[in-house]
């Protein structure tokens, strides 16, 4: 432990803080200034920090000969925010270095001097890490979370603290567009000699006062709740699938150390409904990770409440070992087709999310029945999720002619193959075979935990002839540079199967979501015309829906049955969710969706502010209401592609709707009458 008085401090850090805030006024001169008009300066030796071998470290130092201004950056080596802004405060130590601006990262919680020099070695950073193991300078300046930062001039007045950027106003809700860059503009104003426009922002992230290791239990059983009897158990079964290393978590949750750092963080996670992700609430038995039971959260907050105590290992019960995530599924067998991923994606260490189209050549001139099919990320840190599907080989390729460049990318070390269009999905979709055969069509989707997506019995997916792969790739960053090389397993049925899986598309009908409102409903629905057996579903629509439902009225039954209800929408886990045992459904049972969404201030995915028109349209910054559902029947249900004909109808209506309002026209009169494609009509912009 660095820093004899720290567990004293953190002990009552919080009531120390609200005698702070109380006396503020009375002693201004110790305390951190509230605006900038009333900006007085902080005493000397509370700026103080230490040195990695414990050197005292006066702001004098910090500050150097010809000094501005100190950016104290609050930082923890494990904290995922604090990797990924790590290359982030390293091009704004070096722009400004020049004039004058010295950053300094500063870590409170520092048990492994070790762990914060590897920090400093793995994401390059370049500026100074400093020890502040009693919380002076935390106290000082109100830091709360990692990464916060605190500008503070030569006079030892606070200039600006709060975020870096507000890429994150809600933690693990990631801001839609391009970032602002807060503290960037806030070191311009003072460079300038200008007042900061905005001096305070609030910061999101790990919280700072995470406590230290308790004393483990010596006596078994002494204590009702403990890590390795009770806490453990849980891990292993809702968490550890994403937090271990190497996978999607940006944390692990395996070891009682790491459960000691990390639960409090979790809990409020779990109380926000963030995790697990992409909870749902249904009557039919998926194959998802269940949110923890009330009666699991509060044997989390008992062992909380009692210092966390370690317990006796011995009493860990016996627990399932996971699968290798890193091959392809074993119980079925060696894939029979295996599909790499023509050139690797790769990651620069910061910038926004990547979305990629990747495309995998398959091109076989006769259609292959399916029975299994999986997604293997070479990278499970980076690659969040994926949609695989089918395209006709020479659709994919214009795409990639059209939109194989770099749109999307917003780091110079950015690489990715296939393409991406931020004007909609890339391509136009071809038309439905004769036979009913979709030539365009999702398959499966990953997501962390999920592997092989598996055809029922008797049954098989369809790829139709002279078809490639296609992946609908999200990428995130880690704060350093990252490759990503994945691959698609197939298998083969081996005997023709009596069944085809249907996908089926039940559009949402709306035209616009209007700005302001906060509960505003839309829904749609579809009958199914034969009996079929449903297997699954994948709901979809965008960045401002609250909350989607699926009902189903079967005839002869009184009440709807809830297929599922995402009580909050999350369209960074488009999550696809499969029977444990496909259900049989009788023809005449009518399908409802229905989606509330906000498109105001409040709804910080919210693309614009402030709030505007949102169409029904194919961009992201557009809206949508389309749940994919497959459905394993003895012959095509949608022989005519009517469902998807549907939902592109809607959208026709919407852009004709759009060109209305925003005055686009294909075409106008001149002044003599003569009619002609107007200058300003672009038939590649999907928006209209």
């Amino acid at each position: 432990m660095i820093g004899s008085t720290s567990v004293m401090i953190r002990r009552n850090r919080r009531l120390w803080l609200l005698s702070w805030l109380f006396l503020s006024g009375l002693l201004a001169a110790d305390a951190a200034p509230t605006s900038q008009t009333d900006a007085r300066p902080i005493a000397v030796e509370h700026l103080g920090l230490r040195s990695l071998t414990g050197d005292a470290i006066s702001f004098a130092e910090s500050l150097g000969p010809d000094g501005r201004a100190v950016c104290f950056a609050f930082l923890h080596p494990a904290c995922p925010l604090a990797q990924e802004y790590a290359p982030v405060l390293n091009v704004l130590a070096d722009e400004f270095g020049g004039e004058g601006i010295r950053f300094v990262g500063v870590v409170c919680e520092a048990d492994d001097v070790g762990a914060i020099e590897a920090y400093r070695r793995d994401f390059g950073i370049t500026f100074p890490l400093r020890l502040d193991t009693d919380f002076t300078l935390a106290e000082t300046l109100d830091a709360t979370v990692t990464p916060e930062v605190v500008l503070v001039d030569r006079d030892r007045r606070i200039r600006y603290a709060g975020r870096i950027d507000d890429r994150y106003k809600v933690r693990g809700v990631m801001t839609p567009g391009d970032a602002d860059p807060e503290l960037r503009t806030a070191i311009l104003d003072l460079v300038a000699g200008r007042e900061v426009g905005e001096p305070r922002t609030k910061a999101v992230g790990c919280p700072l006062d995470r406590p230290e290791r308790p004393a483990a239990s010596t006596v078994p059983g002494e204590a009702r709740v403990t890590f390795y009897r009770d806490v453990l158990p849980f891990l292993h079964a809702r968490c550890q699938r994403c937090h271990s290393p190497g996978q999607a978590g940006p944390f692990s949750l395996l070891t009682y150390d790491d459960a000691v750092d990390w639960i409090e963080t979790g809990l409020e996670e779990i109380a926000a409904r963030r995790m697990p992700p992409a909870q749902i609430e249904s009557d039919l038995d998926f194959l998802v990770t269940k949110p923890p039971t009330a009666a699991e959260v509060a044997m989390l907050r008992a062992w909380v409440a009692a210092d966390k105590p370690e317990g006796d290992a011995a009493q860990t019960p016996k627990l399932v070992p996971f699968p290798d995530y890193t091959v392809f599924q074993e119980d079925l067998g060696p894939p029979d087709i295996v599909l790499e991923q023509p050139e690797p994606t790769q990651l620069g260490a910061h910038g926004t999310d990547l979305y990629r189209n990747l495309v995998l050549p398959l091109d076989r001139d006769e259609d292959l029945r399916v029975r299994a099919i999986q997604f293997l990320p070479g990278n499970r840190k980076i690659v969040h999720h994926a949609l695989i599907g089918h395209l006709p080989r020479e659709v994919a390729e214009e795409a990639i002619r059209a939109h194989g460049g770099r749109d999307g990318f917003s780091h110079p070390d950015d690489r990715a193959g296939g393409f991406q269009d931020s004007h909609g999905i890339g391509f136009r979709v071809p038309p439905v075979r004769d036979d009913g055969q979709p030539r365009a069509a999702f398959l499966t989707g990953f997501v962390p935990g999920v592997r092989a997506t598996v055809a029922p019995a008797d049954t098989a997916f369809v790829i139709p002839a002279g078809c490639d792969i296609s992946v609908q790739a999200h990428y995130v960053r880690t704060g350093k540079l990252e490759t990503d090389s994945s691959r698609v397993g197939i298998w083969l049925q081996k005997q023709p199967p009596r069944k085809v899986m249907n996908m089926i598309y039940l559009s949402g009908d709306f035209a616009v979501v209007p700005p302001g409102v906060t509960d505003y409903h839309v829904s749609g629905d579809w009958t199914l015309p034969v009996d079929a057996d449903f297997v699954g579903v994948v709901p979809h629509t965008h960045r401002l829906a609250r909350w989607v439902e699926l009902r189903a009225h079967v005839p002869g039954q009184e009440q709807p049955l809830l297929i599922l209800r995402v009580p909050q929408w999350d369209y960074n886990w488009q999550s696809p969710y499969d029977l444990r045992k496909p259900m049989r459904f009788p023809a005449g049972t009518r399908f409802e969706v229905e989606c509330s969404y906000d498109n105001s201030t409040a709804n910080p995915r919210n693309p614009f502010d402030p709030p505007q028109n949102v169409w029904h349209n194919e961009t992201i910054n557009d809206e949508m209401l389309l749940p994919m559902f497959t459905f394993a029947s003895e012959r095509p249900i949608d022989a005519k592609g009517d469902t998807f004909r549907k939902f592109f109808s809607t959208l026709v209506r919407s852009r004709f709707l759009r060109r209305l309002v925003d005055h686009r026209y294909k075409y106008v009169a001149d002044p003599n009458g003569n009619i002609s494609v107007s200058p300003d009509y672009d038939q590649d912009d999907h928006r209209y």
